[in-house]
């Protein structure tokens, strides 16, 4: 019911970037630079699944010196949307001695009224600054679990929409199904008997939630490019991903990374073949080292 309500809050007002909460549990988790966990999904058509932790960055940083962010809070806007689905559905089946006919129907309306929203964001120059000289503690439990995951990076709370005041989700819901069954039977001296049986169900729901004021209801991550030495980066880029780097055969890419930065400008192998059979883009040319294509292409998807 919330997460519903707050997906549809962000189809209407966001083309990509901010990320509903799926749970009013993890609300209290999304401060500024807090950690979240993106899990890409199996299939390329699978949306990634978004998980926030306990910790924020300056939880999993080496030294004692935390970072401070400066947060800038700006009114929103204010929201209100009803929306509705209706469905229903037949089915119906003769038989030698058997008619029978299911109908169902299911009508639901859920009213949503965040009213006036307040968008919190970090001063990104600040935190580039701040963390130019961090390190990110390696043996810290929550790095070393997600790095063992290939799908999974790390991404911070840059930015998220927080209520000011109480507010409502309103949940309507009727569903209704008839069956309708005929059995006939054949008795002694041709006598034919039938037996008629008529059948309905019918269920009405109105549940109302409470949202209490600061409630976040959508946020935006940057997402940490992670070196093996715990120096991180933040890809400000929407087409650049973050990710950890990987020692084996292809020491120099990343984890489900794109455009890092280095001494040397980080290629995909796709990337290099092309290269290699100096085909114009958009060709893709063949890898020239299989092993290392392999292996690169089982981290990156």
């Amino acid at each position: 019911m919330f997460s519903t309500a707050t997906r549809n809050f962000v189809e209407e007002i966001d083309d990509g970037s901010l990320i509903p909460v799926s749970s009013l549990i993890d609300s209290d988790k999304l401060v500024p630079l807090s950690l979240v966990v993106k899990r890409k999904r199996f299939w390329i058509w699978q949306k990634p699944k978004y998980l926030p932790t306990d910790f924020t960055l300056s939880d999993v940083l080496t030294g004692d010196t935390p970072l401070t962010p400066v947060v800038v809070k700006t009114d929103f806007l204010k929201y209100q949307g009803t929306f509705g689905d209706n469905k229903s559905g037949n089915f119906e089946s003769n038989l030698v001695a058997v008619n029978l006919k299911v109908e169902g129907k299911d009508t639901s309306k859920l009213q949503s009224s965040f009213g006036s929203l307040k968008k919190e964001e970090v001063d990104v120059q600040k935190l580039l600054r701040d963390s130019k000289d961090k390190l990110l503690d390696m043996s810290h439990c929550l790095i070393q679990q997600t790095r063992e995951k290939t799908r999974e990076v790390f991404g911070v709370v840059k930015e998220r929409i927080v209520t000011t005041q109480p507010c409502w989700v309103i949940e309507e819901v009727q569903q209704g199904g008839q069956l309708e069954e005929l059995l006939i039977f054949c008795g002694p001296k041709s006598t034919q008997v039938s037996v008629k049986e008529n059948s309905s169900l019918h269920k009405d729901s109105n549940v109302s939630l409470e949202i209490p004021a600061h409630t976040v209801i959508a946020y935006c991550i940057i997402e940490l490019e992670i070196k093996l030495n715990g120096h991180y980066e933040l890809c400000l880029m929407s087409d650049t991903l973050g990710g950890f780097e990987v020692d084996g055969p292809v020491k120099k890419s990343l984890v489900g990374v794109s455009g890092a930065h280095d001494d040397t400008p980080k290629k995909s192998c796709f990337q290099r073949g092309n290269e290699t059979n100096g085909s114009s883009p958009p060709f893709v040319g063949p890898c020239t080292n299989l092993n290392s294509c392999c292996y690169y292409y089982y981290y990156y998807h």
